[in-house]
C-alpha cells in the first residue's frame, strides 16, 4: 500500500514538472501532504500507545499544518491582498507564487490606472462644462439685457457688469470709436485716472499708449488674446490693472453691426486664470460680442433715425411730429402758424436749392427772435410753414404783440443768398386757446389768406358755418356716390428698380362725380370719417379690388386705417371678399405709418388673421413720424414704402439721403423690402437705386389710372 501512494505521488509531481503549472504544483504538494499524512495515520494506527505512535501523530499534525500553511500563505493571503486592492483601489501591483493570482493584480493595477485617468478626465470636462455654462449663462442674460435696454450707455453698462460676474472674469469695458478715437461708454469697475466711463482712447498713437491691445484688436478688426500677464513686463495700464489685480489673462474683441463689417467698437475682458481663453470660449464670447454689437448698432441707427425724422432737414428745427408729440404730452396756452407768402413763386423763380436755403435762413432768423423771449418753442411744419408755441404762463395780448412784431420785422428784413437778396412777408393763424390748436389756428390761417390779412385770431365762429355747410354737401356727394358705384379703385404700378417691371399694382380710391369729374381722396376722406362714411369706402374699395383681380396674378396693394384695423365687422367683410374671390395671395394691406398705431394687440391679431389666408403686409409713409420703429419691432411687416417727402428730397438733400440709407439698411436687415414713393423724375429714380431700394412708385413710371396695363 505504502508502494503505490510513493508511486503515485512521484506520478504527481513528474505530472505537475511536466505541465509547469504552480496552482497544479500547489494543489499536488497540498495533496501530497494529506495523502502522506494520512499513510502516516493510518501506520499510528498500528503503533498505538507506543513511543512510535506518538511519534506518527506529530508527524501528522505537521503536516497537516503544513497543508493548511501552504494553503493560507499560496491560496488565500494573495486573494485576500487582492481583495484589499479592489476595496481601496490600489494602483500598485504585487508578484504571487500562483502565476494566475500576479495576472489577476496586473489586470486591476492597470484597470485602476485606466480608471483613474478616465475620471480625471471626466473630473476636468466636468469642470470646464460647469465654467462654459457659467458663461452662457451670463451671455442668456446680457442677451435679455441687449433687449430691454432703453439706451446705448444702459445697454453697455448692463453688459460689462453681467460678464463681470461670472466666476473666471474680472473686468470688463466697451468703448466706441467717437471721431478719432475709442470712448468707454461702459465698464464693471472704474480705475479712476486710469480707466473710467467717457475716457478717450486716441487712435493715432503707437503700440505703447496705455491700452494697446484693445487699440490693436480694433485697428487690425481681429481678437487680441494675451495670458500669463503676471510675466508681462508692460507699464501700460492695461497691463497696471492685471498686477493689482492679479488678473491672468485678457481679451479685446472687435464689435461690428454683422459679420464682414469695420468695427466700430472693441469689447475688452480679463480673466482670472493665466491659461487665457479656451477655444470654445472664445468662440462664445465671439457671439456675444457679436450680438452686442448689432444691438448698439440698432441702438446707434435707431436713435439717428428718431433724431432725423423729428427734425426738419432743412432748417435743423423740431419738425410736424415732434410738435404734435409735444401736444399730446403738455398742456400750452395758445399756437401760432406763419406761412411765408408767395414761397411757390421764390421756388420758381430761384429753384429749390435757393428756396431750401431762404427756408433755413428766415428758420435761423425765427430762433433769434424766439430765444429772446421765455415761454416760446419753435417748430418747422410745411414746406413754408413754421410754427410757435406759447406755454400757459404767456398772456395772449402779449403773444399776439409778439406775433405782429415778427410780422413787421420780417418786412423788414432782407435775405440773401448766392448774391440773391429776396424780402419776405408772412401771414399768422393763431389760436389763443383751445382743445385743437394746431387743427384751429391752421384754420385762422385760411380765414387770414382768403381775407388777405396779415394776421387773423381764431374764434369759434371763423369757418363754423361753412364746414358743417361743407360737412352736409359731403355727406350727400359721397352717400350718392357709393349708391350709385362711384367710389372706384384706381390702380398705380409699382416697379422693380432691377427689371423695371410691374411687381404689383396700389389700389387708390377716388370718386367720380356725376359730370365725370375725378375726385382724389384728400379732398373727402377727412370729412368721411367725421361724418361715418369711412367703413363704406372701405367695403366699396374691396368690392372693387377683388372683382378685378379674380384669376390675375399680380399683386394688390390697399391702404387700411387703424379705423379699418379695428373694426372687426369691416375685417369679416373683408376676409370673406377675400375667400370668395380666393385671391388672398394676391392681396397686400398697406398700414398707414402717419395713423399712430396705439393699439398693437389688436393690429397684430388682425395681421395674423389675414396672413393665414395668404395676405401680406406692408408700411405706407414710413418716415412720416418716429413712433414708426414700434411698428417694426411688434408688427409682423413685410414691406417698408418709404414716405415722398423724404424721397423727393433725396437728389439734393445730404440729411434726407442718410436717413433714407438708414432706413433701407434696418429694413433689409429685418427681411423687409422697400419701396420708393413719389419717384417723380430721373434724379430721383438714380438715388432711388444707388440706396438699394427694391421698387418704386410714382409718376417717372405711371399715374395712377383706372384699368390695369396688359
Amino acid at each position: 500500500m505504502i508502494e503505490i501512494c510513493y508511486f503515485l505521488i512521484i506520478f504527481l509531481y513528474g505530472f505537475t514538472i511536466v505541465n509547469i503549472n504552480r496552482f497544479v504544483f500547489l494543489f499536488v504538494t497540498i495533496l501530497s501532504l494529506a495523502v502522506i499524512g494520512i499513510m502516516v495515520l493510518f501506520h499510528q494506527a498500528k503503533h498505538f500507545g507506543t513511543g512510535l505512535g506518538a511519534l506518527y501523530f506529530i508527524g501528522f499534525l505537521t503536516l497537516i499544518f503544513a497543508a493548511f500553511w501552504s494553503v493560507r500563505r499560496f491560496l488565500i493571503r494573495p486573494l485576500e491582498m487582492i481583495t484589499h486592492m479592489v476595496q481601496t483601489q490600489d494602483k500598485e501591483s504585487s508578484r504571487y507564487f500562483i502565476a494566475e493570482l500576479s495576472m489577476l493584480s496586473q489586470a486591476l493595477t492597470n484597470t485602476f490606472h485606466s480608471m483613474g485617468s478616465q475620471n480625471e478626465k471626466l473630473k476636468n470636462a466636468l469642470d470646464e462644462s460647469r465654467y462654459l455654462d457659467g458663461i452662457l449663462r451670463s451671455i442668456a442674460d446680457i442677451n435679455q439685457n441687449l433687449i430691454s435696454a432703453e439706451t446705448i450707455e444702459e445697454l453697455m453698462q448692463m453688459s460689462c457688469q453681467r460678464l463681470s460676474e461670472h466666476t473666471g472674469y474680472g473686468l470688463c469695458w466697451i468703448a466706441l470709436k467717437v471721431n478719432e478715437e475709442l470712448e468707454v461708454g461702459g465698464c464693471s469697475e472704474e480705475y479712476g485716472e486710469v480707466l473710467h466711463l467717457g475716457m478717450k482712447l486716441p487712435l493715432d498713437e503707437d503700440e505703447s499708449i496705455a491700452f494697446a491691445p484693445s487699440i490693436h484688436a480694433y485697428r487690425d478688426n481681429t481678437i487680441l488674446i494675451l495670458d500669463h500677464l503676471e510675466i508681462t513686463q508692460s507699464l501700460a495700464a492695461w497691463s497696471f490693472i492685471a498686477k493689482e489685480r492679479g488678473y491672468g489673462a485678457f481679451i479685446s474683441l472687435p464689435l461690428m453691426a454683422k459679420i464682414g463689417n469695420n468695427p466700430f467698437g472693441v469689447l475688452s475682458l480679463y480673466a482670472q486664470s493665466s491659461d487665457g481663453f479656451s477655444p470654445k470660449e472664445i468662440e462664445m464670447l465671439q457671439e456675444l460680442a457679436g450680438d452686442i454689437g448689432f444691438a448698439i448698432h440698432s441702438h446707434i441707427q435707431r436713435e439717428a433715425f428718431t433724431r432725423h425724422l423729428s427734425m426738419d432737414v432743412v432748417t435743423k428745427l423740431s419738425n410736424r411730429v415732434s410738435l404734435i408729440d409735444y401736444l399730446s404730452l403738455h398742456r400750452i396756452a395758445s399756437l401760432a402758424i406763419l406761412n411765408i407768402d408767395r414761397f411757390s413763386d421764390i421756388n420758381d423763380v430761384y429753384g429749390v436749392a435757393i428756396g431750401d436755403q431762404i427756408l433755413a435762413g428766415y428758420g435761423y432768423w425765427l430762433k433769434k427772435k424766439v430765444e429772446k423771449t421765455t415761454g416760446i418753442l419753435l417748430y418747422k411744419l410745411g414746406s413754408d410753414e413754421y410754427a410757435l408755441v406759447f406755454d400757459k404762463f404767456q398772456k395772449v395780448d402779449d403773444s399776439i404783440a409778439f406775433l405782429e412784431y415778427l410780422i413787421d420785422k420780417t418786412e423788414e428784413e432782407s435775405f440773401v443768398i448766392d448774391g440773391i437778396e429776396v424780402v419776405l412777408s408772412i401771414t399768422v393763424g393763431f389760436d389763443p386757446q383751445s382743445e385743437k390748436l394746431l387743427e384751429h389756428a391752421t384754420r385762422a390761417l385760411k380765414q387770414a389768406k382768403l381775407e388777405r390779412k396779415r394776421f387773423c385770431v381764431y374764434t369759434s365762429l371763423i369757418g363754423a358755418k361753412k364746414e358743417q355747410a361743407n360737412n352736409i354737401e359731403w355727406y350727400k356727394e359721397i352717400k350718392e356716390a357709393l349708391e350709385e358705384s362711384r367710389i372706384v379703385p384706381y390702380f398705380q404700378p409699382i416697379v422693380d428698380n432691377r427689371t423695371h417691371k410691374i411687381i404689383r399694382y396700389e389700389a387708390l380710391i377716388r370718386l367720380i362725380k356725376r359730370d365725370g369729374t375725378v375726385i382724389p381722396p384728400h379732398l373727402f376722406l377727412d370729412i368721411a370719417k367725421k361724418i361715418r362714411l369711412y367703413p363704406a369706402l372701405t367695403k366699396a374699395m374691396i368690392d372693387g379690388v377683388v372683382e378685378r383681380f379674380e384669376g390675375k396674378s399680380t399683386p394688390v396693394s390697399i391702404n387700411l386705417s387703424s379705423e379699418d384695423l379695428l373694426n372687426g365687422e369691416l375685417a369679416d367683410y373683408i376676409e370673406d371678399a377675400i375667400v370668395r374671390y380666393k385671391i388672398g395671395k394676391l392681396m397686400i394691406f398697406e398700414i398707414l405709418e402717419s395713423e399712430g398705431i396705439s393699439n398693437y394687440a389688436e393690429v397684430s391679431a388682425f395681421i395674423d388673421r389675414f396672413k393665414m389666408i395668404g395676405c401680406s403686409f406692408a408700411i405706407d409713409d414710413f418716415g412720416s413720424g418716429y413712433s414708426n420703429f414700434e411698428h417694426l419691432l411688434k408688427l409682423n411687416i413685410d414691406t417698408l414704402k418709404i414716405d415722398g417727402s423724404l424721397i423727393k428730397n433725396l437728389p439734393h438733400d445730404h440729411n434726407t439721403q442718410i436717413i433714407v440709407r438708414h432706413i433701407c439698411d434696418f429694413a433689409h436687415e429685418m427681411g423687409m423690402t422697400t419701396v420708393a414713393e413719389f419717384v417723380a423724375n430721373e434724379a430721383i429714380y438714380q438715388k432711388v437705386v444707388e440706396f438699394g431700394i427694391d421698387a418704386s412708385q410714382g409718376y417717372y413710371f405711371y399715374e395712377p389710372q383706372a384699368e390695369l396695363l396688359t
